[in-house]
Parts: C-alpha cells; sequence; structure tokens
C-alpha cells in the first residue's frame, strides 16, 4: 500500500499510545480493587505499578539496533503484540507473581512502542513542524490515562473485565499500525557514532535523565495512588477514578504548545522550575483539604509545559552522533526511575499506613526534580549552550 501522510501516521501513533497510557494506568485506576485477590498489600500495587516500566531498563539501548535492523513498523507492530499478550496474561492472572508476569510482558513491548514512536517522528517531521508533532504524540498518553481512570472503575467487582479492556485496546492499535504504518526494512545508512558520547555529554546527559525519571515518577505515583487517597477519603471507586481522572485531561491542554509557549519567553529553565514548584504546591494543597477537583486540575495544568521543556533538554546535551546511543541512556534512566520509585511510594504508604503518604512521596520527587533542574543549568552556563536555549 502507498505510505500515508504523515499526520495521518501521527495519529495512528496516537491512537497506539493512547492504548499504551490506558494499558499503564489500569492498575492504579483499578487499585482499590486489587489490594487483596490479586496484590498483598500497597507495597505490591506499587511493584506492579512499576513493573511496566522495569523491561524498558533492559530494552531502552538494544532497541535502537532493533530499530536500525529490522525497521519502526516492525518495532511498532512487535510492541503492540507484546502489550496485548501480556494484558491478556494478566487479566486471567490467578495470583500475584503470574500477574508480575503479564505486566512485564506488556511493559517491555511498551518500551518498544515508546521508543519506536520517537524515532518516527524525528524522522518524519523537521523545523517548525517538530514541537506541535512531538507535542500530539506525548498528549496521547495522558488521554489513555485519563480514559483509564474515568472508564475502567466502573467495572467494579468485574476487575478483570477492566484489565481485559485494557489489552484489547492494545489490541486495536495493532490493527491500525498493521494497517496504516508499512513494515519497510530501514534502508542502509551509515551507522550512528555505537556506544560513545562526546567529551563533555555525560553529565549533562545523566542529569536531564534524571530530571525526567523523577519528575515523570512523581506524576506516575500521584495517578496509580490517587485513586485509592480519595477513596480513603470516602469516595467511591468510580467517582474517584472520575475526580483522579481530571489530571489527565488538565495536562492536555499545555502538553503540545506550553514548552514552546515558555521557549519563546526566553526562560523555559525558570519556567519549568516554577511549574514543578507549583505542582508540589497543589498536592500539599490537596492534603491540606482543598478542593479534590481544583487542586487535582492545577496539578494537571501545570505537568504539561515541564515535559516538552525536559524533552528539549535532551536534545541540547547530545550532539547528533550521539543522539542514538544518548537516547538508550535517556530512556534506560526514565524506565528505572519508573520502575523503582512507585513501589516505593507504596512502601511509604504500607509503612505509615497514611493514604497520603505516597502523595508526600510524589511531592518529594519534584523536589528532587528542582535540585537537578538547578544542577543542568549550571551544567548549561557557557555562553554557547546557553544561546541555544535562547
Amino acid at each position: 500500500m502507498a505510505r500515508l501522510n504523515r499526520w495521518t501516521e501521527l495519529l495512528l501513533l496516537g491512537f497506539a499510545r493512547i492504548s499504551m497510557g490506558l494499558q499503564f494506568q489500569a492498575v492504579g485506576a483499578l487499585g482499590p480493587l486489587l489490594v487483596g485477590p490479586l496484590v498483598p498489600d500497597y507495597t505490591g500495587l506499587g511493584s506492579l505499578i512499576g513493573a511496566y516500566s522495569l523491561a524498558g531498563v533492559v530494552l531502552a539501548l538494544p532497541a535502537g539496533w532493533l530499530l536500525s535492523r529490522f525497521g519502526d513498523g516492525r518495532i511498532l507492530r512487535l510492541g503492540l503484540l507484546l502489550m496485548t499478550l501480556g494484558g491478556l496474561a494478566m487479566a486471567a492472572a490467578p495470583g500475584f507473581w503470574s500477574a508480575m508476569a503479564g505486566r512485564l510482558v506488556s511493559g517491555g513491548g511498551s518500551a518498544l512502542l515508546t521508543i519506536a514512536c520517537a524515532k518516527l517522528v524525528l524522522d518524519r517531521f523537521a523545523g517548525r513542524s517538530l514541537a506541535p508533532a512531538m507535542g500530539v504524540m506525548l498528549s496521547a498518553w495522558p488521554i489513555g490515562i485519563a480514559l483509564a481512570l474515568l472508564l475502567l472503575p466502573l467495572f467494579g467487582e468485574a476487575w478483570r473485565m477492566g484489565l481485559l479492556a485494557a489489552a484489547l485496546l492494545c489490541a486495536a492499535g495493532l490493527l491500525a499500525i498493521a494497517w496504516g504504518v508499512p513494515a519497510e526494512r530501514p534502508a542502509a545508512a551509515s551507522a550512528p557514532r555505537a556506544g560513545r558520547l562526546l567529551p563533555g555529554e555525560w553529565l549533562p546527559l545523566l542529569t536531564v535523565g534524571a530530571l525526567w525519571a523523577t519528575y515523570n515518577a512523581a506524576y506516575a505515583v500521584v495517578l496509580g495512588f490517587l485513586p485509592a487517597f480519595l477513596v480513603a477519603a470516602g469516595e467511591s471507586a468510580a467517582s474517584a477514578g472520575a475526580v483522579a481522572s481530571l489530571v489527565g485531561w488538565a495536562i492536555l491542554p499545555l502538553l503540545p504548545l506550553g514548552g514552546a509557549l515558555a521557549e519563546r519567553l526566553g526562560r523555559p529553565l525558570l519556567a519549568c522550575g516554577l511549574c514543578m514548584a507549583a505542582m508540589a504546591a497543589a498536592l500539599l494543597a490537596l492534603l491540606a483539604g482543598a478542593p479534590s477537583a481544583l487542586a487535582l486540575i492545577g496539578f494537571g495544568l501545570l505537568a504539561g509545559p515541564p515535559a516538552s521543556l525536559i524533552m528539549a533538554l535532551l536534545g541540547r546535551v547530545l550532539s547528533a552522533e550521539s543522539r542514538a546511543f544518548g537516547v538508550g541512556i535517556h530512556y534506560m534512566m526514565f524506565y528505572g526511575g519508573l520502575a523503582l520509585l512507585p513501589p516505593l511510594a507504596g512502601w511509604l504508604r504500607d509503612r505509615t499506613g497514611s493514604p497520603a503518604a505516597p502523595m508526600l512521596g510524589a511531592v518529594g520527587f519534584l523536589l528532587l526534580s528542582l535540585v537537578l533542574l538547578a544542577a543542568i543549568g549550571w551544567q548549561l552556563r557557557p555562553a554557547q549552550r546557553l544561546a541555544r536555549m535562547g
């Protein structure tokens, strides 16, 4: 078949990433119903949330080689197939460890999908069209998260049907990609520098990777433990899911364009830091008794600009020759953070017995993000890098 218009391909990628966001958030959305029947405690729930990202730690570096060897279309298909099979296995799991196995398989598929989507967008878009295209791709993930929080709690005690629905949406994404994205072998080309970075790139790259990990872990912990927090405060499971979904919907207005607006103002790092500080303040306000809808809309809205700003930093600390290897390192740190930090938040919940403990953990991750952001600002002080920031 003839290749589709690049914007149509982007919409298909977006649909696939919606299925990924919904599957990722399925465990958090159904969390209060899973504790007991499927997971032993909230540490187990956090481990199940984090397991979705654990395989990405292993796959991030070889994913670049897989893409160069087999092509974007084939790796997209493989990722969605693994997401479907892992999701089906989890829906049928009789206990925690079998659910963990299914979660790891589907998480491995999501890692392949994430990296393949990023590469395809970078290949198909350039110049002024790159930022809005990347924004569209990034926006699909929180849409899936919001849909999971809104719809999956409606299954109630039939939580296995909710997990099955998430797997079937991944299957629909697989069919969409199989229809619209050709499974072409990559053309022979000179290989990028393998396994090496230029002098001076390691420290900024590791700092940006740690920042991306802590920022996303804070967002994931809020989404994963917020329904249980709201249920403990007296909400029904369905009502808690609907209120929690406001975080996913609220991020959408500023996620595609917020970073570009901050860049235009000329102080992107300052804007990023102010947004993350305000996110922490919104969580503290929620814990202090502020109206949950207002606090969560504020948290979600402010979470938008830092996402594109941090990803833009990645492009600035890596040369073109180092990008393939450097992006692998970046995503390895991202997946490592998402695998390790949510279980820590669950451990805080079990240790203290307080439903608010994971939210305070998320505040701590945001404060660490601010420290890392300040470190990046210090590392980018040389005039030539500041010029690139302008």
